[in-house]
């Protein structure tokens, strides 16, 4: 499920900002963005991440503003500048050239730059743990805000299966007695010494359970109510795929089966409905 959640903090060194950012994944991916002071930190963060998100592409990022000059820029190799500066002289004096000439050209000197230290301390990393389960604490309410309308909305359209159902139920009857009656048409117009009775009893009966469709009405009202049992339940994405396909084999033989119009109408109808759940179940799993 698709998420976003942030959190902030500040002291006297440093703002530091956390984003969450989620889309659906059947498996973790874990996307880190973090200074590269704290790099070193790495691991443990994602260690932290692993506890904390079950599934999904999930981006987080870490973002920190410094406040302090020094902080903020990379330290010069004091020991390096000096050799750089003390070469340049005697180079300059052997030639005859102005040294203020080249010093410019000092700065893009190798080296002249020295990565900066891992500083952070374990003060550092409680401040950036308790703001990471922040911003994670805002990002679940985000997706309990959009699980809870995608709940409703499949509530609502497992309802409206249910509803199509009960139209069929009604409209059985008079299917049963259509049938019933073209059958009795049927027979009336046989001659009896063409018929072989065991034979005729056979295929009648075969003829009825083929168009019976009971259990199948019976079989999807339990899966509906099963669908909705299984809303409430945690991690539920792959189940509630697995009960969907179910309610539309059932749906696919009452259609077949059915061998009347205006059933057949509320098939297609719960088809439709179906396809809609499909469609929300795959911002689940």
């Amino acid at each position: 499920m698709t998420g976003y959640g942030q959190a902030e903090t500040e002291n006297s060194r440093y703002q530091i900002k956390v984003e969450f950012k989620a889309l659906n994944n059947k498996f973790l991916e874990l996307n880190l963005r973090m200074p590269k002071v704290w790099q070193s930190k790495d691991l443990e963060v994602r260690r932290e991440l692993n506890k904390l998100v079950e599934r999904g592409s999930c981006q987080v990022n870490i973002n920190v503003q410094f406040k302090r000059a020094e902080d903020k820029v990379m330290p010069i190799n004091k020991d390096v500048a000096t050799y750089y500066l003390s070469e340049l002289r005697e180079a300059c004096a052997q030639s005859g050239v102005d040294a203020n000439m080249l010093a410019a050209g000092l700065f893009s000197m190798p080296n002249l730059f020295q990565t900066p230290d891992d500083e952070s301390n374990e003060e550092d990393m409680k401040v950036l743990m308790d703001v990471l389960n922040k911003a994670f604490i805002e990002f679940e309410k985000f997706r309990m805000k959009e699980g809870e309308m995608l709940a409703n909305e499949l509530t609502r359209l497992t309802h409206a299966i249910a509803h199509l159902l009960e139209e069929v139920e009604k409209l059985d009857p008079e299917r049963i007695e259509t049938v019933r009656a073209r059958i009795e048409t049927e027979i009336n117009q046989l001659k009896e010494e063409n018929i072989d009775k065991n034979r005729f009893e056979q295929e009648l009966i075969y003829y009825i359970e083929k168009l019976d469709i009971t259990e199948e009405k019976k079989r999807l009202k339990q899966h509906c109510s099963y669908f909705l049992e299984t809303l409430n339940t945690k991690s539920a994405g792959k189940k509630l795929g697995f009960i969907a396909q179910e309610m539309g084999r059932e749906i696919n033989t009452i259609g077949s089966k059915a061998n009347h119009f205006t059933i057949q109408q509320r098939v297609v109808e719960m088809k439709d409905e179906l396809e809609k759940i499909k469609e929300q179940i795959n911002n689940i799993v």
